[in-house]
């Protein structure tokens, strides 16, 4: 290969990997105090935070938010830090809770035309952890996903934020493990 080539790879290597380490998510609250692990979780209202204005066609459905709260109870049971978790409304000693302040669709067939980033979908929701008894929140976080491959259903970014929320939370509750 001639040397032009390599630094066009190179470059397009370099750009790969600062942006797969771009943070998608931001803690805007840090915990402060332990997490009963014999505790039960809910997984409560994730509302629609979307500005005012935000055409209604173009919003997350029902069932969207409904399989994003599914996503939510399966990566937190995943990492086990309470000793159940459930779709509940009603007792509980913790409760997961949110909104989503930015959604676009996004469409397959564009990303498949590869038009550079026309066809996108993206989430963008605000998740807080409370303590039930006491309505403190004792963590909380902005978590960002966005779908670029046509390979890909835009729905697979709610997978992803519920990952990202349960992982934090649980690299979280191991930092404040190891201060005390």
């Amino acid at each position: 290969m001639k040397r032009g080539t390599y630094v066009i790879l190179t470059v397009i290597v370099c750009g790969l990997l600062i942006a797969c380490g771009c943070a998608t998510y931001k803690i805007t609250h840090e915990l402060d105090r332990p997490i009963d692990k014999t505790g039960f979780c809910q997984v409560g209202e994730i509302a629609d935070e979307l500005p005012a204005g935000f055409d209604e066609e173009d919003k997350p459905t029902f069932e969207q938010i409904d399989e994003f709260r599914r996503h939510l109870r399966n990566a937190l049971e995943g990492k086990r830090i309470f000793s159940s978790v459930d779709l509940g409304s009603v007792g509980g000693d913790y409760e997961v809770t949110g909104g989503i302040r930015d959604f676009k669709k996004g469409s397959g067939f564009v990303r498949f035309l590869g038009l550079f980033g026309a066809g996108n979908a993206r989430v963008m929701v605000a998740l807080r952890l409370e303590d039930r008894s006491t309505g403190e929140t004792l963590f909380a976080g902005n978590f960002r996903k966005e779908v670029t491959s046509y390979m890909e259903k835009g729905d697979i970014m709610f997978e992803r934020v519920a990952k990202d929320f349960a992982k934090a939370l649980e690299k979280a509750i191991k930092k404040l493990e190891k201060k005390r």
